[in-house]
């Protein structure tokens, strides 16, 4: 790339697009970026799809002070939403698109090619080929993904595992994607949490042995999985209890297997919680099964908390999590071998204590917001500073 970009070739405003549907990890990462890039003196207009299920991470950028402006949203190729895209981005020199799926965003990259946004960066949060129940269904999107990632001058990746995954399936050129390891606020980790006030919300016993779930209740977060862990590990551990924070589609499928399975009572619902690191600090172990993740931010914030993590080996949670130094890793789907891992660290609280001090450590030394807006800033030095755009033809490396 020859000698290093100068930072006064970003524009003072960077715009940020997304269509997410859920206040989830994606959009806990576009929070810290959006917040640590105003600290450097930046502005960030937001541009956030109309779905109600993100009105209340709305409201909290709007209460950090942040200009948000809803948009409708649409499917893959709407040209309804592709010509409110044009209007709305317009103008602008550089356009950050946040990315929940790969087939997200489409018609706004196109959008903003067409009205001669000059530089276009997005942030991929996950990269498994799309689902689809129509006749070749998978390969038309995965096609128009192609496609319209040919107007992205630069991917990132939220994990090494996710770059080589966003390569292999969606034919991101390699030199147009960089991994950029989520961060996580660490200075604003150790203010004053109500620990005791989340336990007595949560209805939790004081001798209570608990695991959380967060995550929206979606298949791919395993949810089910935990369900059927259960009985094993309160054979183990007769006092454990399982606290499910989040809301979603298969709620009342999962709650209809919980009664069925016979541990209803032994699961706490939560629901949508604002006091999640309340809920950390009162916990003893983060649970997440997942069958497709990147680089959860949950998991940085159980690390932050000084939780145990057992989580699924999956995506970049082996960059996050050090097998039996901070915590285990889990075959997907694997119901028998959660339960047994769970109880591995909850039966031993001293072994639990060292692995939390350890993921904390860990989050330290690897994971802060300041190292990932540095080179995500790097990213837009690159980009607006000779980088040619992606319609020229050019890479920029």
């Amino acid at each position: 790339m020859g000698g290093r970009p100068n930072r006064s070739a970003i524009p003072r405003t960077i715009a940020f697009y997304t269509d997410a549907r859920a206040w989830g990890g994606a959009e806990v990462y576009m929070t810290q970026l959006v917040a640590g890039l105003s600290r450097a003196g930046y502005e960030t207009p937001l541009f956030v799809a109309d779905w109600p299920e993100v009105d209340s991470w709305v409201e909290h950028l709007e209460e950090l002070g942040f200009d948000v402006t809803r948009f409708g949203h649409g499917k893959e190729f709407s040209p309804r939403v592709y010509s409110e895209a044009k209007k709305l981005l317009r103008g602008f020199e550089l356009v950050h698109f946040n990315k929940t799926h790969p087939r997200n965003c489409l018609p706004a990259i196109a959008a903003a090619r067409a009205v001669g946004v000059r530089s276009v960066v997005a942030t991929e949060h996950l990269a498994l080929p799309p689902d689809s129940n129509v006749p070749f269904g998978r390969r038309i999107i995965t096609g128009l993904v192609r496609y319209t990632n040919r107007g992205i001058d630069r991917t990132i990746a939220v994990s090494d595992l996710s770059r080589e995954m966003l390569i292999d399936h969606y034919a991101v050129p390699p030199d147009r994607i960089v991994a950029i390891r989520n961060g996580l606020d660490i200075a604003a980790l150790d203010g004053k949490r109500d620990a005791d006030g989340a336990r007595r919300s949560l209805g939790l016993a004081d001798d209570a042995v608990t695991a959380v779930l967060v995550g929206r209740m979606a298949e791919r977060k395993g949810h089910s999985f935990a369900l059927r862990a259960l009985p094993a590990i309160r054979e183990r551990i007769p006092a454990f209890k399982l606290v499910f924070v989040g809301e979603g589609e298969i709620e009342e499928k999962l709650r209809a297997e919980s009664k069925d399975l016979g541990v209803d009572e032994h699961v706490v619902w939560a629901g949508f919680r604002r006091d999640v690191p309340d809920i950390l600090a009162t916990v003893d172990l983060l649970m997440l099964p997942s069958e497709d993740e990147c680089l959860p931010f949950v998991i940085l914030e159980a690390m932050g908390a000084r939780l145990p993590v057992v989580a699924g080996d999956v995506g970049g949670i082996s960059e996050q999590i050090d097998e039996g130094v901070t915590g285990h890793l889990i075959r997907p789907r694997d119901a028998a071998g959660l339960a047994a891992a769970v109880a591995d660290v909850l039966e031993r609280p001293d072994r639990g204590a060292s692995m939390g001090d350890a993921g904390r450590q860990k989050l330290e030394r690897e994971f802060s917001v300041e190292a990932c807006v540095n080179a995500v800033l790097d990213v837009y030095e690159e980009v607006s500073s000779g980088g040619t755009s992606s319609a020229g033809g050019g890479s920029g490396s």
